[in-house]
């Protein structure tokens, strides 16, 4: 359990240099760059995201598998390696060959002029980005460490060389940047772990959990990825520029929460190959805590967040918002379910059933309610896509390891939710200052948290991460 709170602690902090880094440019750079120029970046970086998660395949969650499960026999790491890598490379190389092709064929996709080049870069640099072997390791120390030093690097050269609405492209290559660096430190590193042969790879033995995890992270981008440049071509830039602006803050406090299940899926992985279903249990009803304490107080304050790191112009991201706010529950609740538990357990088919059901909601409710109510219909699309996701998840966890979505912890939560949010709807009405109402909030939540989780949840996992950090 040290150990996971340890890890814990260093994936709570890379979490929060990750998101908080977009969090502290873009009040600058929507500033500079306006609702169009971010409406531009976001759909073509969400384009080049879906063509990362059409190469990545399932490497994400099958190499985390693997490499824990072999992390302690260094010639059995080497090769894991080296047939995953093997496969990842094929993958890549095929992405991008489409990906020029549907370009050339495009005058619309032309029109975004060096945004394309730049993002090609990227999708070749993720190959050797290999996150999945550390996150395998549970090297998080690493991890964390060259994440913060890159986006320092990252956040300095945005205020240095981003200036005017032309600097679109200045700001891509440099976001870009971050993925490039962390490609060259990771790939330079990897050689304090193992040895590898590319001409000894034997790709055949995890085709199949290769695709099948792969076609899930697929049909998940298609509601999580696709929805920006769906939205975009179905209306316009404004429309895709409030909706990138409403599910920013929602991405950083999702990653937030996500944290802890992504330091348990190696540890998961484990102790499923042991046999230890008592103490799956365990951290799963500890992952379900974490997930209700922090969900509920979130909601209150959209319109200061907007204001705050949007500046004018960005009100009509205020509704779309409210909604994708409420899938921190959806959401966070089924990466605990699959993450956690399905993909250790190997319910691979599952899964791919789950995101198909997703993706079905997905099409067939965007075409009859985008067009109509345009980023709003495609935040209600996403939580409607997201929810059956996670209901056909919870009856294969039920099934599997009796172990269901918790209600009445959900009920208790809610119960436990309202003191705060009444004196954060009272901090509202006393002043008028985002700033101030949002640093209230803030503080008044994480005193309120410290006393539920020493007096309702008692995870043990807030004081542990206060102890370490103190430390």
């Amino acid at each position: 359990m040290a150990n996971i709170k340890r890890n814990l602690m260093y994936s709570t902090v890379l979490t929060m240099s990750t998101y908080l880094v977009p969090l502290i440019v873009f009040p600058y750079i929507s500033r500079i760059l306006g609702v169009e120029g971010i409406g531009i970046v976001d759909t073509v970086d969400n384009m080049i995201d879906y063509c990362i998660l059409f190469s990545m395949m399932g490497l994400s969650s099958v190499g985390v598998r693997e490499i824990a499960k072999n992390k302690d026999n260094p010639r059995a790491l080497s090769q894991t390696f080296t047939d995953l890598f093997a496969l990842n490379l094929c993958s890549t190389l095929l992405i991008a060959v489409v990906f020029c092709g549907v370009v050339l064929m495009s005058p619309r996709l032309q029109d975004y002029g060096l945004l394309i080049p730049i993002g090609i870069l990227k999708l070749v640099a993720n190959l050797f980005w290999i996150e999945w072997l550390y996150t395998g390791l549970e090297d998080f120390r690493y991890i964390t460490l060259r994440s913060i030093i890159l986006r320092s690097a990252f956040i300095i050269a945005v205020f240095l060389f981003v200036q005017t609405k032309a600097d679109v492209v200045t700001y891509y290559a440099l976001f870009v940047g971050i993925t490039v660096g962390n490609a060259v430190c990771n790939w330079y590193h990897k050689r304090s772990y193992l040895h590898w042969d590319i001409r000894q790879a034997d790709i055949r033995r995890f085709l199949v959990p290769f695709f099948m995890l792969g076609v899930f992270a697929m049909l998940s981008a298609v509601y999580s990825k696709l929805s920006l440049p769906v939205l975009n071509f179905l209306t316009n830039n404004q429309e895709a520029g409030n909706f990138a602006t409403a599910t920013r803050v929602y991405r950083v406090v999702i990653a937030l929460i996500s944290t802890l299940t992504g330091v348990m899926i190696p540890r998961m992985s484990v102790l499923m190959e042991e046999d230890r279903f008592d103490m799956v249990r365990h951290y799963t009803d500890v992952a379900f805590k974490l997930l209700f304490m922090f969900a509920f107080p979130l909601i209150c304050f959209v319109p200061d967040i907007i204001c705050l790191f949007a500046g004018s112009g960005f009100e009509g991201a205020i509704l779309p918002m409210r909604i994708t706010m409420f899938q921190l529950l959806v959401i966070g609740s089924e990466k605990i379910i699959v993450l956690q538990l399905l993909i250790p357990l190997r319910k691979d088919r599952t899964i791919v059933k789950a995101g198909i059901a997703g993706v079905i909601v997905w099409g067939a409710l965007t075409f009859l309610i985008v067009p109509c109510l345009q980023s709003v219909g495609t935040s209600l699309v996403w939580v409607a896509a997201e929810t059956v996701v996670l209901i056909i998840a919870t009856m294969e966890s039920r099934r599997s390891l009796s172990i269901s979505f918790p209600f009445r912890l959900l009920l208790k939560s809610v119960l436990w939710a309202i003191p705060y949010l009444l004196v954060g709807i009272a901090i509202l009405f006393v002043t008028d200052a985002p700033i101030l109402r949002i640093l209230c909030s803030i503080l008044l939540f994480g005193a309120y948290a410290m006393y539920l989780e020493d007096k309702v949840y008692q995870t043990g996992i807030l004081k542990a991460l206060k102890k370490i950090f103190s430390k």
